[in-house]
Parts: C-alpha cells; sequence; structure tokens
C-alpha cells in the first residue's frame, strides 16, 4: 500500500504521520509474507499503541483549532480503532502469535487507514490556511 497525494490533509505534520503509519503497515506485511511475523508482531503492536496516542492527539487537536466539521466524526473513528487495536493486544496477550490475526491486524489498519484518510482527515484541507 503506498502513499498518494490523495490522502494530503494539508498539515505536514499529520501527512508525516500517515506516512509513517503506510510504511509500517508495508514492512509488517513484509514481514508477515517473509514468515518475520512472529518476530516483529509484539514490536507492530506497541508501535500501534503508541503511535494513536500520540497521532489521534495531535490529529484531532489540528481538526479543533482549524473548527474542521468532522472533527467529531474524527474522535469517533479513532476511538473505534482504539478499541479494534486493544481487541488484538488481547487476544495476542491470551494466545501468542497467530499468524492469521496478525495479517487480519494488517489488513484491518490497511482498509482503515485508506477508509479513514480519504472519508475524515481529507476534509480537514479546506480549512487549513496556506503554508
Amino acid at each position: 500500500m503506498l502513499w498518494s497525494d490523495a490522502f494530503a490533509t494539508g498539515v505536514a505534520r499529520i501527512d508525516d504521520q500517515h506516512k509513517m503509519l503506510f510504511a509500517m503497515a508495508s514492512d509488517f506485511r513484509e514481514a508477515l509474507d517473509e514468515s518475520r511475523g512472529e518476530r516483529v508482531y509484539a514490536g507492530l503492536l506497541r508501535s500501534l499503541g503508541l503511535y494513536v496516542a500520540t497521532h489521534f492527539s495531535y490529529e484531532e487537536g489540528c481538526m479543533a483549532r482549524y473548527v474542521c466539521p468532522v472533527a467529531a466524526d474524527n474522535k469517533v473513528a479513532h476511538r473505534k480503532f482504539i478499541g479494534m487495536l486493544e481487541e488484538f493486544n488481547v487476544r495476542f496477550a491470551a494466545r501468542g502469535f497467530d499468524a492469521d490475526d496478525a495479517r487480519g491486524l494488517v489488513d484491518t489498519l490497511e482498509g482503515w487507514l485508506v477508509d479513514h484518510i480519504c472519508r475524515i482527515d481529507v476534509k480537514l484541507r479546506p480549512f487549513v490556511a496556506p503554508a
């Protein structure tokens, strides 16, 4: 999955963070395809947890600052993503690495990214003052 300018929000820091998440998903899919998923899955879960803690807060702050009309929808989508990530963490803690579950996480992550960015995040663009 590759970044496209169609995903740009107009806020360079948000776009850079999104690019980082695209790279994380791509790197993890590659690790799964090369049978290295078990070695890196716990790290991916930790990284995603750290990512959402910082990125979601920053992005929600930008939506509020620029008075973006989808700010509330963005918060709801973020809470749902956090809940989904917690479910993967619970399963990992209970069962350890499961290749199908890990693939499910990366599939879910990639699908969520495209849907969320294209449906919500890009609506910030018209409200951001040109640099």
